[in-house]
């Protein structure tokens, strides 16, 4: 069809009409449109995908569950090193990292990722069980787009990735 023409569905606007027995299944009966299109790059829908980078398995399990079961896409990495690597060649639409694990820390980790260009501009949430102002400060100072505090409920955590994430973000229900 030229782009002037236009249905969707029966606005009209074509050249050709229909034949007189009509179009074949699948087409505007007005006007021969076609009611199927193949969806393009730009409107086909992608789940927004979650890196999350923690030690703690029954962490992960649980809040990966909970983010899947809204719609999300996550990856899950047990350390640093492994993260950033998943990271580097997944680019995912969000991290959300622990700050305290075995070998490389989660601002260190941080920093890694911001100084990567695959990563630099993702949207990095820490976690951490420290109550310090100190513990969030270092995370900006890394280049962490937010932090949240251990424990948390899974509705936490949900609204913090959609206020980050916006229109990429599924919609919530809880």
């Amino acid at each position: 069809m030229a782009p002037t023409d236009f249905c969707p569905y029966c606005k009209s606007s074509q050249s050709e009409q229909a034949e007189v027995n009509g179009p074949p299944d699948g087409y505007c009966r007005v006007c021969g449109y076609p009611l199927q299109a193949e969806p393009t790059p730009a409107t086909a829908f992608r789940p927004a995908t979650i890196l999350w980078i923690d030690d703690d398995r029954l962490l992960l399990s649980f809040c990966c569950d909970a983010l899947n079961q809204r719609g999300y896409r996550t990856l899950v990495a047990a350390d640093g090193t492994s993260g950033i690597e998943t990271a580097k060649t997944e680019r995912p639409d969000l991290i959300i990292l622990d700050v305290v694990m075995p070998g490389m820390d989660g601002i260190e980790v941080c920093r890694r990722l911001r100084a990567e260009p695959a990563t630099r501009d993702t949207p990095i949430i820490l976690l951490t069980a420290f109550h310090s102002p100190k513990v969030s400060l270092k995370g900006r100072e890394a280049g962490a787009t937010s932090t949240i505090r251990k424990p948390f409920g899974p509705e936490h955590i949900i609204d913090a990735i959609g206020k980050i994430l916006g229109p990429k973000a599924p919609p919530r229900t809880l």
